[in-house]
C-alpha cells in the first residue's frame, strides 16, 4: 500500500491473491468501484476493496453468476437477506440439476440391468420420457383433500409419505 493509503491493481491484485485482469473485470462491471485514478490515469483501490474483492471471489466459489453477485453487494445493509434469496435460488437450480442427474441415472441403470433382449425395448422406452414425471399433480390433490387445520409440517410430512419421488437416489443391487 502507497503511503497514500492507496492500492494500485497489481498491489490489490497480489494482496488478493488474483490476477490483475481478474481485479480489472470486476472494477469495469462495477463491482469493485476504484477510489480514484493516479495522474497517469491508472486506477487505484481503498482500503476496502480487499475485503470487497474477497467478498466478491468468495459469492462466486458459490457459483453465482456475475450479475447476482452485483444484486448481493448492491444491497449494502440487507446483504444478509439478499444473499439469503441468491443462494435459495442457487439451492433451487441445483436441486433441478440433481433431479435431472437422478433421472438419467435411474434410465441408464434401468437400461443396465435388464436382460440383453429386452435392452432396445426399454432404450425406446425411456427415450420416450425425457424429463422426470411431475408429481404436482398429486401433490396438490393431497393438500386439497387434507384438512386445513393440519400443521405445515404434518402436511409435509403425509405429502413424504403419499407423493412418490421419481428420482430418488437408487442404490445398486448387488450382481450374484
Amino acid at each position: 500500500m502507497s503511503p497514500d493509503g492507496m492500492w494500485s491493481i497489481g498491489e490489490l491484485a497480489e494482496q488478493a491473491g488474483v490476477t490483475v485482469k481478474t481485479v480489472r473485470f470486476y472494477s469495469d462491471r462495477g463491482l469493485l468501484p476504484e477510489a480514484s485514478r493516479s495522474s497517469g490515469g491508472h486506477r487505484r483501490y481503498g482500503p476496502d476493496a480487499l475485503e470487497r474483492l474477497r467478498l466478491i471471489r468468495s459469492l462466486r466459489t458459490l457459483d453465482l453468476p456475475v450479475p447476482e453477485v452485483g444484486r448481493v453487494l448492491d444491497h449494502g445493509d440487507g446483504l444478509a437477506d439478499a444473499l439469503e434469496d441468491a443462494i435459495d435460488g442457487q439451492l433451487r437450480e441445483l436441486g433441478s440439476q440433481l433431479t435431472a442427474l437422478r433421472w438419467r441415472e435411474a434410465s441408464l441403470q434401468l437400461i443396465r440391468d435388464c436382460p440383453a433382449e429386452e435392452r432396445a425395448d426399454r432404450l425406446r422406452l425411456v427415450g420416450r420420457v425425457s424429463t422426470p414425471p411431475s408429481t404436482a399433480p398429486l401433490a396438490r390433490f393431497w393438500r386439497g383433500a387434507l384438512p386445513v387445520r393440519l400443521s405445515s409440517r404434518l402436511v409435509s410430512s403425509i405429502l413424504e409419505y403419499a407423493v412418490p419421488q421419481p428420482c430418488r437416489p437408487i442404490r445398486r443391487r448387488p450382481r450374484c
